[in-house]
């Protein structure tokens, strides 16, 4: 079992290295740099081989997404160059803008296109971060099931929960919900903007 205090460090530290060698306080690059180290930080976990998340497996794509102001940035980027999923996003946020985060369980993510992430090059921390081990479990927590905990890679888990943490001192808000943060950017890309998107809680 992982040490989780002393994963969320590992996370922390390596995060941190990767923003401190960069020559810019952007925020985007930031999230980038961060992105590219936890990569590897992720995959280099003591359960990399017990991990049932496959191509097509979307379980997770149905429950809601902290996202920081970087990484937010990023996602508005690719979202922005689609007119397809500039469409979907704002379908679902039109849909979903009244609902608190618990009730965005269930709701597919705007940027989930049969089965596939159509962001995944940018995907945020928690998506990279979560990484499960019994897709069974999954399928039965997101229907609803009671009583049943997925299994995960707790290494990856917290190490992601670690290097989130320094992207969220990018901005005063921290994070906030992807689809709500991704659509504020779109319509303002500013810091100003992010800060009204949706907490998470």
């Amino acid at each position: 079992m992982a040490n989780n205090q002393a994963e969320y460090y590992r996370g922390v530290e390596a995060a941190g290295s990767a923003v401190a060698a960069l020559p810019t306080v952007a925020a985007q690059a930031r999230a980038t740099a961060v992105h590219a180290i936890s990569d590897d930080l992720l995959r280099d976990t003591s359960a990399v081989a017990e991990r049932a998340c496959r191509v097509g497996c979307s379980h997770c794509c149905h429950f809601p997404v902290g996202v920081t102001f970087g990484e937010a940035l990023a996602v508005a980027e690719v979202v922005r160059a689609s007119s397809a999923l500039t469409a979907s996003l704002h379908r679902e946020r039109a849909a979903s803008a009244a609902l608190p985060w618990a009730q965005l369980v269930g709701r597919a993510c705007p940027f989930l296109v049969q089965g596939h992430c159509a962001v995944y090059a940018v995907r945020p921390l928690p998506c990279r971060a979560l990484a499960s081990r019994d897709a069974n479990a999954c399928a039965a927590v997101l229907h609803g099931a009671k009583g049943i905990e997925v299994p995960r890679d707790d290494e990856a888990y917290w190490r992601g929960l670690g290097a989130a943490a320094i992207l969220a001192a990018d901005h005063p808000a921290g994070s906030r919900e992807l689809r709500s943060a991704v659509a504020a950017l779109l319509a303002e890309s500013s810091a100003a903007a992010f800060a009204t998107a949706q907490p998470t809680d």
